[in-house]
């Protein structure tokens, strides 16, 4: 995921999330993606790609500036915030997947798990 600033040839991560938001329609697409970080993304964590999620893709969307980040636990039914402050993503705030959930970066955006897990249970 490039900074706006990076080179094609600068870029070491490239990264695709599951859901992200984009409020800055400034923000330059190609044919690899955006140029850019976006205000939030969303990981739903499986087996098999928790551990990808969470070592590599978290990091790589903290250097590349995204405000909030979630992972998303369907098992555990559970969602950990990541929300960046002075650069660094702090501790995880751990929420259950039920009730209403506000996303901080979009504030006009609220997820409603009771409709989201009863599509999926």
């Amino acid at each position: 995921m490039p900074k706006s600033n990076e080179q094609g040839d600068e870029v070491d991560t490239v990264v695709q999330p599951d859901v992200l938001i984009i409020c800055d329609r400034l923000k330059t697409t190609d044919s690899r993606g955006i140029r850019g970080a976006p205000d939030w993304i969303a990981e739903v964590l499986s087996p098999s790609t928790a551990s990808y999620d969470q070592i590599v893709k978290l990091p790589a969307y903290e250097r590349a500036g995204v405000a909030e980040v979630w992972l998303i636990h369907p098992i555990d039914r559970t969602v950990a915030i990541y929300r960046l402050e002075e650069g660094r993503y702090g501790r995880a705030t751990i929420l259950e997947l039920k009730g209403h959930t506000q996303i901080s970066a979009v504030p006009a955006v609220i997820i409603d798990w009771d409709r989201v897990i009863g599509k999926i249970a």
